[in-house]
C-alpha cells in the first residue's frame, strides 16, 4: 500500500476525532485524497446540527424573555446564544465546504509530492508541535467545561438540588417552567450532554487555524533552508525553487480561501463571547467570596483569551514568511560563475521570484473582513484590556 503523505497522517486523527463529535462529515479512505464524504457522518452531523438549532431557538426565547430585566441578566442569557451560534455555523461550514476540503487535500498531496521530490519533509518536530497543540487544547477545553459545570452544582446537597442547579444553569436564572413544565429537569441534563458534545465544535476553529498556520509556515521554512543550503544556485536550481515557491504560495492561497469563513466565525464569536463573559461575570464571579468560583472564572476566562490570541499569533507568523524568503534571496551572491549570460539569466530569475512573492502576499483572514497579522494580536489584546478597564470603573 502506498504510504500516505505526512500531512495526511497528521490530519487523520484530528478529522476522525471531529467526525465522532459531529463536526466534520468526512471519513478516512485508502485512495487519494485519503478522505471521502460519508452519508452516515452527514446524517450524524445533521442530527447534531438540529440539536444546536433547537438550543439556539431556545436561547433566543430566553434572551427575549429577559429584555425587561437588567442588562447583566441579558448578557447572562446571551451566553448560550453566542455558544450555539458558534457551534451551528461551524457545523454548517464543514457540511457546506466538505467537497472544497477534499479538493484542497488533493492539491495538498500534489504539493507534498513536490516537496518530497526535493527531499523536504515536515519533520518530527512539527508533528510533535501539532500533537502538543491538539492534546493541550482538548484537555484544557474539557477541563474548562467540567469546571464550569462543577461550579454550578458545587453547593448541591442532594440529587434533587443537583437537578435544580442544572436547570438553573440551563436557563441562566430564567424560569423554565413556562417552556418545559415537568420536563425541565430532563432539559437540564440534556443541556449538559449537548455542551460536552459541542465543545469540539466550539474549539475546532481555533485548533484548525493553529494547525494550518504551523504546517504552512514549515513549508516556507523548508524553502528557506533550501535557499541557504547553497549560495551558488544555478539558473536551473533557481527555476526549481521558483516552482516550489509557487506551489507553496498557491496552496496557502487555497487554504485561505477554504478556511476564511471558519476564521471569521471563530474569531468573531470568540471576541463577542469574551466581552459578554467580562460583562456578566466580572462582578458575580471575580468578587465572589468562594475561592473555587473565583479560580474557575479566572481559569475559564484566561483559557478562552489565550486560545484566541495564540491561534491569531500563529496565523500572523505565517504572513511574514514570504518577506523572509525575499530577505534570503537578497542574501545570495548576485554574481556566480564567469559566464555573463548565465549571470544575467540568474539575476533575472531571482528578480522574477521576488516579484512573484511581492505580487501575491499571503495571510489568513476572515473572508475579507480582517487579516490575521501581528497588529491583529495587539488589537485584540488592547480591545479586551480596554473593555475590562471600563467595566471595572463602572458601579457594581
Amino acid at each position: 500500500m502506498k504510504k500516505k503523505p505526512d500531512f495526511i497522517q497528521l490530519w487523520n486523527p484530528v478529522i476522525s476525532f471531529c467526525r465522532i463529535y459531529a463536526v466534520i462529515p468526512l471519513r478516512q479512505s485508502d485512495k487519494e485524497p485519503y478522505f471521502e464524504r460519508c452519508s452516515g457522518s452527514l446524517c450524524w452531523c445533521l442530527l447534531v446540527g438540529s440539536i444546536y438549532l433547537f438550543g439556539f431557538v431556545l436561547s433566543v426565547v430566553l434572551v427575549l424573555d429577559t429584555f425587561s430585566s437588567s442588562s447583566k441578566i441579558i448578557a447572562n442569557a446571551t451566553f448560550y446564544l453566542i455558544y450555539y451560534v458558534h457551534c451551528e455555523m461551524t457545523l454548517v461550514f464543514f457540511i457546506y465546504r466538505s467537497q472544497d476540503l477534499l479538493d484542497l487535500f488533493q492539491n495538498w498531496i500534489q504539493v507534498e509530492n513536490l516537496l518530497i521530490k526535493h527531499k523536504i519533509h515536515l519533520g518530527k518536530v512539527l508533528v510533535a508541535q501539532c500533537w502538543t497543540i491538539v492534546i493541550a487544547t482538548l484537555i484544557m477545553s474539557h477541563l474548562e467545561n467540567g469546571c464550569y459545570i462543577i461550579s454550578a452544582v458545587i453547593d448541591a446537597e442532594s440529587l434533587s438540588d443537583t437537578i435544580h442547579l442544572f436547570v438553573n444553569l440551563a436557563g441562566k436564572g430564567t424560569d423554565l417552567n413556562p417552556y418545559f413544565g415537568d420536563y425541565k429537569d430532563i432539559y437540564g441534563f440534556f443541556l449538559i450532554f449537548v455542551e460536552s458534545l459541542s465543545e469540539v465544535a466550539w474549539i475546532s476553529g481555533d485548533l484548525i487555524i493553529a494547525l494550518i498556520s504551523i504546517i504552512c509556515r514549515r513549508y516556507y521554512e523548508a524553502l528557506q533552508e533550501k535557499l541557504l543550503s547553497d549560495n551558488h544556485h544555478s539558473f536551473r536550481q533557481l527555476e526549481e525553487l521558483r516552482q516550489l515557491q509557487l506551489a507553496i504560495s498557491t496552496l496557502v492561497h487555497k487554504v485561505t480561501e477554504v478556511f476564511s469563513p471558519l476564521i471569521l466565525i471563530s474569531v468573531g464569536c470568540n471576541v463577542v463571547y469574551i466581552l459578554a463573559f467580562l460583562y456578566s461575570g466580572l462582578e458575580a464571579d471575580l468578587f465572589s467570596p468562594s475561592f473555587l468560583v473565583r479560580l474557575i472564572f479566572t481559569y475559564s476566562f484566561i483559557y478562552v483569551v489565550l486560545r484566541l490570541i495564540f491561534s491569531v499569533f500563529l496565523a500572523s507568523r505565517l504572513s511574514e514568511m514570504p518577506e523572509k524568503t525575499i530577505d534570503y534571496l537578497y542574501s545570495l551572491p548576485s554574481i556566480v560563475g564567469s559566464n555573463s549570460d548565465e549571470q544575467i539569466n540568474r539575476a533575472i530569475k531571482m528578480i522574477m521570484i521576488v516579484q512573484e512573492i511581492q505580487s501575491n502576499p499571503i495571510s489568513l483572514g476572515g473572508s475579507g473582513f480582517f487579516v490575521l497579522c501581528k497588529s491583529s494580536v495587539a488589537a485584540l489584546f488592547s480591545l479586551i484590556v480596554t473593555y475590562e478597564v471600563v467595566m471595572l470603573q463602572l458601579p457594581r
